[in-house]
């Protein structure tokens, strides 16, 4: 199944692309080589590069992803094809195909009823404390937890899809 990227949020350029990168390349196997071949793609098709010389000195990896999944599609074992412009002509596939490693149920509670100082963030019903938080929104691609919770600014229930076999415990 496709997954969807977009390279901006809010007008300014969340570098997602280079950050997938950066955690697929300090990952298992050897990606140097399709790195090189997906990025000389990537410019072929648009004329320019994503920020890759960046990305190894600036960028936490981000390693996974919080998707809306009312009738939880995702599922461990499945293809995950990491893209931009999804279903446009523009289409782009930026990584090769990866697998499901599992799936975590998240969900952000603004109601103040467990955090009279602000949202709660669960993980399979468990809430994160501050430390671990922290962890996932880097790993998720946000710079501070604040970041995440401009983006994630209401109530939202959804999955966490891994690609890698992290998981939040």
């Amino acid at each position: 199944m496709k997954l969807s990227f977009g390279t901006q949020i809010k007008d300014q350029p969340n570098y997602f692309l280079e950050k997938i990168w950066k955690g697929l390349l300090n990952g298992p196997g050897d990606l140097e080589e399709s790195y090189f071949n997906y990025l000389g793609r990537y410019i072929a098709k648009f004329g320019k590069s994503w920020d890759g010389d960046k990305f190894t000195e600036f960028f936490e990896p981000k390693i996974h992803t919080i998707r809306r999944d009312p009738d939880n599609q995702w599922v461990p074992g499945m293809d995950i094809q990491l893209v931009v412009n999804l279903n446009t002509i523009e289409e782009f596939q930026f990584a090769p195909t990866l697998k499901c490693q599992s799936v975590q149920r998240i969900h952000i509670d603004y109601s103040r009823l467990v955090n009279p100082f602000g949202p709660a963030v669960f993980i399979d019903y468990q809430l994160l404390d501050k430390p671990a938080l922290a962890k996932m929104v880097r790993n998720d691609g946000f710079p501070t937890v604040a970041d995440f919770l401009m983006y994630f600014n209401e109530d939202f229930t959804g999955n966490l899809v891994h690609w890698t076999p992290l998981r939040y415990e």
